[in-house]
């Protein structure tokens, strides 16, 4: 059986990737992204807290869903995985277009971040003003 995951939408086309399931109710089916789920850095239930808190449009704050989902206290290189599973394309970076997606890439039910939500946690984190986010950016967000 396969499970689709979101994937990002540019120009009203979708990408989507799939993975075997592992079982009903596998933590892998609800958070798949690829070859390596979230679920296999972070718990699930760290996750949908993480989630429930920025329901809301215009609620989410990178900061306060990091330390809920328990990113924050995962070692530089467990950040490094879940950067490399954030990065959609494969780029390398996290650009604005996957960071609309950025909740969906933890819960496929998950909201879309809105365009001031996007544009603020690509500030926070471009360091290098490139109008994306590097690996180490992300990791150094993460864990400042």
């Amino acid at each position: 059986m396969q499970v689709p995951c979101h994937g990002s939408s540019i120009t009203g086309i979708t990408a989507l990737t799939t993975q075997p399931s592992l079982s009903a109710g596998s933590p892998a089916r609800a958070y798949c992204t690829g070859t390596m789920s979230l679920s296999s850095v972070l718990s699930a239930d760290a996750i949908e807290s993480a989630i429930k808190d920025c329901q809301a449009p215009d609620s989410f704050n990178h900061k306060k869903f990091f330390q809920l989902c328990g990113l924050t206290k995962k070692s530089p290189q467990e950040v490094k995985t879940v950067f490399g599973i954030l990065d959609n394309d494969g780029s390398g970076y996290i650009e604005e277009e996957e960071l609309k997606f950025f909740l969906q890439r933890f819960s496929p039910a998950a909201r879309v971040l809105t365009d001031k939500e996007t544009k603020a946690f690509l500030s926070a984190a471009d360091d290098d003003n490139d109008g994306k986010i590097g690996a180490e950016e992300f990791q150094a967000m993460v864990l400042s």
